[in-house]
């Protein structure tokens, strides 16, 4: 990657920036971002406040604009409500299609509780995602050791 050439670019995947590129489409990246893919699998992801991003036009852009729903959980109602309308590959979850989307969120602060737990749980799993892959490691260490390779 080119060192003038840092800002990520999001698609119809919006877990992985598919390149970088060296402009903004958006401007504004005070509040966090809800992205959504457009054209490919149904899925929703956030994106933390003050991160620039581009997004192509197969990814949506969500902001939201009151404090009585965290961008997080705005997320996995979204998600929630797009399968259940059969986004897909097929079916494509175009900006008119989610408009036409209707969420009920509960309160703040059950939400606020919600996302700690998922947060907790994700942190674990990152942390044993790494004991994992330490693993893996040391296990082809030990096969290529056997095998007299390096």
């Amino acid at each position: 990657m080119s060192p003038q050439y840092t800002i990520p670019v999001y698609s119809a995947n919006v877990f992985s920036p598919f390149g970088h590129i060296d402009k903004l489409l958006l401007t504004d990246f005070s509040t966090p971002s809800v992205l959504w893919g457009i054209d490919g699998d149904w899925m929703v992801n956030t994106i933390d406040a003050n991160i620039p991003f581009y997004p192509t036009d197969h990814c949506g852009v969500l902001r939201i604009k009151d404090n009585k729903l965290e961008p997080k959980y705005a997320a996995w109602l979204l998600l929630k409500a797009g399968e259940q309308a059969g986004f897909s590959r097929n079916y494509r979850a175009s900006i008119e299609r989610v408009s036409g989307l209707s969420i009920t969120a509960a309160p703040i602060e059950e939400q606020r509780k919600q996302i700690k737990i998922v947060d907790e749980l994700e942190a674990k799993i990152a942390s044993e995602q790494q004991k994992m892959d330490s693993c893996l490691k040391k296990k082809t260490q030990i096969v290529y050791d056997l095998l007299g390779m390096k």
